[in-house]
């Protein structure tokens, strides 16, 4: 504001002239001023030139005052005014931030200063033309709103005595950080894969700088970002943890943590068996499976049919056997839930053991001919698969080891009870007997029958022969001695027959011969017998003698071939 200093050459006569008349015109003016106010204000300031613009004055001991948030800051002025010719008196004075419809509220009663303000005035000192004072405004428990320009104003009882000393006194509440506030957005739960955002806010002057960490296991920090946000684009599941934001100035440092909890399925999913190694029937055996899940997931244990079809067998994480039998191998499925995904994993179980059920079967069953071949062979159940040895009951091992054992060539002395034994790391175990029955062979039979009828035949055609001669013999005697009377006397009227036995072995006892019916084949010989009296009958017609003397009669006889029994 531009201020105009008049510079009048008038003597101190002419003055005094001057300021009298201005004194009077003055007194009749106020009587007035109710209804010329305009032109009363004119006058004043018209007076206050005259007087000298020196003389109002606020003075502030500092332009800017910097106090911490809490504390009590003063705020200290001098002011002056004009009091000499007109006799001024102070009416009133105040401390101002604010101006509302164009007139300055005091803080004396400004709400947002409520209890924390007061004002003191002293050192009135009034010499013969002005009047100056020092006033004081104390402000306890500042606040960060609380920065802002104070102005001190003062009115006297003159017309237009006002003034407010103008800039005023910058106050500035510097604070350190207060405990910053951290909001993650968006809200709610955090899911792997979405896009999350971290701000961190803190009421501080001068403002504060942000730096984001993330807090170690071990407790220690690593620095993440500069700034007020930190932003996450997709989130991973290891994003999961602790977060620190630290909002520092000159003043101080301030921060705050927050647990990030990155929600996702099951994954990682991984089987054990406990213990290790080979399972063996009999063992105790657990089935652990594990997850990386959040939440914890939920476990199921599924076993696979051989059609590909599950079987659900029991909920948790672990799956124990006590013991484990040969049936439990097989494929196993552990499977792991929560309401963000599902994961599985299967393990084959290979229960070892061993052998067991062992059998022996042969081949052609039933009984065995003589001079053919045979086969057994043996089956048991083992894991691993067993190995074979063969036996014969009352002896060592026969020699042969395998699954089959093949006899060529068998002879009644192979016959017998027979057995395979079966091995592997885990145990052996005999299987029950197999009987082998060997007979003779059909072609041994026909030999037998062949040889006793050449027997039969070698003592047969001799005989003939013999009986044939003698017959000759007789004849020819017949016809050199003529005929005997007696021979006439007592003809032979009846043929005579005899049964021979013959076999290609010592002859029979009579209790052991079988009857004729059951004989294999009849032979019949051509006997002619002479005329002699009482002749006897060869040897081989069973000792029968024959009576007849008569000639041309035949004799028959039957002989018998029985071949010899198998035993």
């Amino acid at each position: 504001m531009k201020v105009c200093h008049l510079q009048l050459n008038l003597s101190k006569m002419d003055l005094l002239f001057i300021m009298k008349s201005i004194s009077t015109t003055f007194l009749q003016i106020q009587k007035f001023r109710v209804s010329h106010m305009t032109s009363f204000q004119t006058l004043s300031s018209v007076l206050q030139a005259l007087q000298g613009n020196d003389d109002w004055a606020v003075t502030y001991t500092s332009s800017n005052v910097c106090a911490l948030r809490g504390s009590t800051v003063d705020i200290t002025c001098t002011y002056k005014y004009p009091y000499k010719w007109f006799s001024s008196t102070l009416v009133k004075t105040l401390w101002f931030t604010k101006v509302y419809h164009k007139q300055p509220v005091d803080l004396i009663s400004d709400t947002d200063y409520a209890g924390r303000v007061e004002y003191s005035c002293q050192g009135n000192s009034c010499k013969w033309s002005t009047c100056k004072v020092k006033c004081t405004l104390r402000i306890r428990d500042l606040r960060q709103t609380d920065s802002a320009e104070y102005k001190f104003r003062f009115t006297t009882n003159r017309p237009g005595g006002k003034y407010t000393g103008d800039p005023g006194v910058t106050l500035s509440v510097t604070d350190a950080p207060k405990t910053p506030s951290v909001t993650v957005s968006p809200s709610g739960e955090v899911v792997e894969g979405s896009s999350v955002t971290l701000s961190c806010s803190s009421d501080a002057n001068p403002a504060a700088n942000y730096t984001w960490f993330k807090v170690n296991t071990d407790h220690s920090y690593r620095d993440l970002n500069q700034g007020q946000q930190l932003v996450f684009g997709p989130i991973m599941s290891s994003d999961s943890g602790q977060y620190l934001c630290e909002a520092k100035n000159e003043l101080g440092t301030k921060s705050l943590s927050i647990y990030i909890n990155v929600k996702y399925g099951p994954k990682n999913t991984s089987v054990i068996s406990s213990p290790s190694g080979e399972v063996v029937e009999g063992s105790s055996v657990t089935l652990s499976c594990s997850s990386d899940a959040n939440p914890a997931a939920n476990y199921t244990w599924f076993k696979v049919n051989t059609d590909n079809s599950s079987r659900d067998l029991n909920q948790g994480q672990q799956l124990v056997f006590g013991p484990i039998m040969s049936s439990d191998s097989g494929q196993y499925l552990c499977e792991a839930k929560n309401e963000l995904g599902t994961k599985s994993l299967s393990i084959s179980i290979n229960v070892k053991y061993g052998p067991k059920n062992t059998s022996v079967i042969s081949s052609p069953s039933g009984e065995v001919v003589e001079g053919s071949s045979v086969t057994l062979s043996c089956s048991s159940d083992a894991n691993p698969a067993a190995n074979y040895t063969w036996f014969k009951e009352h002896e060592d091992s026969v020699g042969e080891s395998g699954q089959n054992y093949t006899i060529t060539h068998i002879t009644a002395q192979l016959g017998g009870n027979y057995y395979c034994q079966a091995h592997n790391a885990f145990g052996r175990h005999d299987s029950t007997f197999l009987f082998i029955n060997v007979t003779e062979t059909l072609s041994q039979t026909v030999i037998g029958v062949a040889v006793g009828t050449v027997a039969v035949l070698l003592t047969i055609i001799p005989l003939l022969i013999i009986l044939w001669m003698r017959r000759k013999m007789a004849s020819r005697k017949a016809s050199g001695l003529g005929e005997r009377p007696d021979a006439m006397e007592e003809p032979l009227s009846v043929p005579v027959y005899d049964v021979l036995f013959l076999t290609n072995h010592t002859a029979a006892p009579a209790a052991q011969r079988e009857p004729i019916e059951e004989q294999d084949d009849l032979h019949y010989g051509s006997i002619h017998i002479s005329h002699s009296k009482n002749q006897e009958v060869p040897r081989g017609f069973a000792g029968c003698r024959v009576e007849s003397d008569q000639t041309d009669e035949f004799l028959y006889s039957l002989v018998n071939v029985i071949s010899p029994k198998a035993e």
